[in-house]
């Protein structure tokens, strides 16, 4: 059985990964699991795979384990591939226009109510500002992309492997859907407009407006997490999946 740590305190990272290796002989160890916190990593990389490389190294000598890390972000071609690797906490770099009303109640919660709270109050804030920077900008000028990088670590910090996955787009008018985190309801991804403009009778779904199976299946996450199984499953011991 091969104990995987995660490096991340993002549920909805953790729910991704541990449903897509279910019925391989891994078990992903979170830092909640661990019961001591991740040590700070400066995330100063020009691309998502020099971070996600050194965050799965440093995590990787610090818990004795095989460490998976990742980065990822929204890449927006109107804004000339921002805000890319600084996606996570773009609002706190200032710019794009006002903040709304919901915005601040945001930073209200981030400030009171912890880790969990304050990660939604900064998606809050973050998709504000996308909005207010593409006030104005049509749909064809709204293509976008997600990306994402997932960096497996050996115990000694070694990189076993990088690989990368990325999910092409549109960013809506208004935020849609529920589910999903980060940008998800605004990223329209392209499988939806695909399957819209064949069935007129049902408009294109947000990443936030699909189940947990339909992101899997289509996202940057997704795509990358399915490049990875067989380092794991080699890892394991277990068949390719």
């Amino acid at each position: 059985m091969l104990r995987l740590f995660f490096g991340t305190t993002n549920p909805g990272k953790l729910r991704e990964l541990r449903r897509l290796v279910a019925g391989l002989p891994v078990v992903v160890v979170s830092p909640d699991d661990l019961g001591r916190a991740v040590p700070e990593v400066e995330e100063d990389g020009a691309t998502f795979q020099a971070n996600a490389e050194k965050k799965a190294s440093a995590w990787a000598r610090w818990s004795g384990l095989h460490t998976l890390a990742d980065d990822s972000g929204l890449c927006v071609d109107a804004l000339g591939g921002a805000p890319g690797v600084h996606s996570a906490r773009w609002s706190d770099l200032g710019g794009g226009g006002p903040a709304s009303p919901v915005c601040e109640l945001a930073g209200a919660a981030e400030a009171e109510l912890g880790p969990v709270a304050g990660r939604a109050a900064r998606d809050e804030r973050n998709n504000d500002k996308l909005l207010a920077s593409l006030g104005g900008v049509e749909d064809a000028r709204r293509g976008s992309e997600y990306e994402a990088v997932l960096s497996l670590a050996r115990p000694d910090g070694g990189i076993e492997a990088s690989v990368t996955g990325v999910c092409r787009g549109r960013i809506g008018h208004a935020r849609r859907g529920t589910g999903g985190f980060g940008y998800d309801p605004l990223f329209v991804p392209e499988a939806e407009l695909a399957r819209a403009a064949r069935e007129p009778g049902r408009p294109a779904r947000t990443m936030a407006e699909l189940s947990a199976e339909e992101k899997d299946a289509l996202s940057h996450r997704g795509a990358a997490f399915r490049q990875i199984l067989p380092v794991l499953a080699r890892l394991a011991g277990a068949r390719r999946p």
